[in-house]
């Protein structure tokens, strides 16, 4: 008998059951760990939302202005503050550490916050702790008027998905009243501590002259340009600082300057529509002038059209000409003159200088380095004191005599009062002459020119401060709120009689101001760093050096112009000396920008 086996294989319905059976079991926990993850997704995400909102009521309630609501002028509790429409945040702003309550104190109201498609819910609690002694432990029990810090608990809740219970985060903080010496639980001011303090070391006269400002021994002085006039291609820039001070030393206000003029041309049909503007204005809350911005915005004629830096002319300009080209005022001619202030770290375009004080004085008026006989610290702080007080009071007539920034622009007066009596320069009994000067010894002095800017001041420096029940005026606003700037311009006047000037009075140099001064300046020797001109014998002179440039990209050598310089040769009975500036931003760059006006002003010098 043949038998016959069948090859063929598979599975039995029980096995295949099984396998199913298996599988089901498997695609059920990945189910389940798919909506485990879907949901702990979900739950992060409104943890993280609830932990910002907690975060923002945190920093909330740290913005009060004052301690008690007693300080503020129209006293209003918490909830008696009006809530924006549309925000739901409390205002005004000016808020107190004593509205901190429960669900009370800051701009955000407890209640429903959405964020999303998801609504969470705000509240807090407040708890009061007080010190009793120096060094002692917080307690709860109300040991003296006001609080020293606030435990706040602040809670954050939303709708989970089934069980609620973890649906919630929560935030313990301190809100702290801040130090006392910083309050007005010290007896200090309500608007809680001050910056940092930054220290500043003063400049040496003769050069820098400190301006007293007649209020908590606060000191203003401007640092001398001559160590930060450069040229670089067409371009000079001028830098310095104006810094206010008090008697510790430390910077109470501080402003750089930097002005340019700058060759520029046009690009296309690219034209300058707008641009940021700096400008002074007063800050209420403060109490002291703040520097801002704004933008300017120019339509039709107004608009810039030289827009871009010329630097044809062989060394690039100065990187500050690329917006000084692009945001500057169109003026006649190839050149700009820009006037930049550094406000929030950025150098922006602001109003042209307005002179309106100009004097000359010997340097030796102001120190004791020319080894005058009889020259003592005392004299020479009494000096300063003296010239001090000129600045002050010529700031405040002006002031007094102008009511807008309009009126003085239009002011046409540049005082020249100092030198008028030649007593300011003799003193100590008449025994120190800084007017006389001895011929063919090596006893050559500077002669400085010294001039004042001013800008006219925001109109809220006349605000009455806390307490006072009047508000000031010209004679007695504090003068820390007034921009005025008392600036050493030795090095940027032009001055006679120059160098190579013969005593027959025959003009081979520079006698008059026949022409713009800075057609008139000597040269420099490149390699000497010396005037190329020689004293012409007999004549009595006082230097008047160009700046010097060497064009094409090749480096000077010679980095400083030396003016003002006199130089006694033989006796006459007065030497007339004649020092001239221009009457805006052109007398900082040295240069004539649009057909400037000029000022002179002269002091007879005793040869003997």
């Amino acid at each position: 008998m043949k038998h016959t086996y069948s090859t063929s294989s598979g599975f039995s319905l029980i096995e295949v059951m099984l396998a199913v059976l298996v599988l089901s079991i498997g695609i059920l926990a990945v189910s389940k760990l798919q909506t485990t993850l879907i949901r702990s997704g979900g739950d992060a995400n409104h943890r993280a939302t609830a932990a910002s909102i907690a975060q923002k009521k945190i920093n909330d309630l740290r913005r009060f202005v004052y301690i008690t609501t007693s300080d503020i002028s129209t006293p209003v509790e918490w909830d008696g503050l009006a809530a924006n429409s549309v925000t739901s945040l409390k205002y005004p702003l000016s808020l107190a550490f004593a509205h901190i309550d429960d669900n009370k104190g800051g701009r955000i109201q407890a209640g429903d916050i959405a964020s999303g498609s998801d609504t969470f819910t705000l509240s807090w609690t407040s708890d009061d702790y007080y010190y009793s002694t120096v060094n002692s432990i917080a307690t709860l029990t109300a040991v003296a008027d006001d609080p020293s810090f606030k435990k706040v608990h602040i809670v954050v809740r939303w709708d989970g998905v089934g069980d609620n219970t973890n649906s919630v985060v929560s935030f313990d903080t301190i809100v702290d009243s801040y130090s006392f010496v910083n309050t007005n639980l010290g007896g200090a001011i309500v608007t809680g501590g001050t910056g940092p303090v930054v220290a500043y070391d003063p400049l040496a006269a003769p050069d820098v002259i400190p301006v007293e400002l007649g209020i908590g021994e606060l000191l203003k002085e401007t640092s001398k340009p001559l160590p930060d006039v450069s040229k670089k291609g067409d371009s000079t820039m001028v830098k310095f600082e104006t810094v206010t001070y008090n008697s510790q030393n430390n910077t109470q206000r501080r402003e750089e300057f930097r002005t340019l003029a700058c060759k520029c041309k046009t690009s296309g049909s690219t034209k300058t529509s707008s641009y940021l503007f700096g400008y002074v204005t007063w800050d209420n809350i403060e109490g002291t002038i703040t520097d801002i911005t704004t933008t300017i915005h120019l339509s039709g004629s107004d608009q810039i059209s030289k827009v871009a830096v010329d630097n044809g002319g062989g060394e690039n300009q100065d990187d500050a000409c690329t917006f000084c080209c692009r945001d500057g005022a169109d003026l006649a001619g190839d050149f700009k003159v820009c006037r930049l202030k550094r406000i929030d770290g950025v150098l922006r375009i602001t109003d042209p200088w307005k002179l309106v004080g100009f004097n000359m004085i010997p340097a030796s008026y102001f120190n004791d380095s020319d080894g005058l006989s009889g020259m003592t610290t005392t004299l020479q702080d009494a000096n300063i004191s003296k010239y001090s007080s000129y600045v002050t009071t010529l700031v405040r007539d002006i002031l007094a005599a102008t009511s807008s920034s309009a009126a003085l622009n239009s002011y046409a007066t540049i005082d020249l009062s100092f030198i008028n009596s030649t007593t300011n320069f003799t003193n100590n009994a008449g025994s120190i002459d800084h007017l006389l000067f001895d011929d063919g010894s090596a006893n050559h002095r500077n002669i400085q020119v010294r001039g004042v800017y001013m800008d006219y001041p925001p109109s809220g420096i006349f605000t009455q401060i806390t307490n006072q029940t009047t508000h000031y005026s010209a004679a007695d606003v504090p003068l820390d709120r007034v921009p005025f700037y008392e600036v050493n311009l030795t090095q940027l006047a032009g001055w006679v009689p120059d160098v190579d000037v013969l005593k027959s009075g025959a003009n081979t140099g520079d006698q008059s101001f026949t022409t713009a001064y800075t057609d008139q300046h000597d040269d420099m020797d490149n390699s000497s760093c010396n005037q190329t001109d020689t004293p012409s014998s007999g004549r009595n002179y006082i230097t008047n050096e160009e700046f010097f440039y060497a064009g094409g990209g090749t480096t000077t050598t010679c980095s400083n112009a030396s003016r003002g310089e006199f130089y006694p040769i033989t006796p006459v009975s007065a030497e007339n000396i004649t020092s001239e500036i221009y009457t805006s931003s052109d007398a900082i760059v040295d240069r004539n920008i649009s057909s400037n006006t000029t000022v002179d002003v002269s002091l007879d010098l005793q040869v003997q």
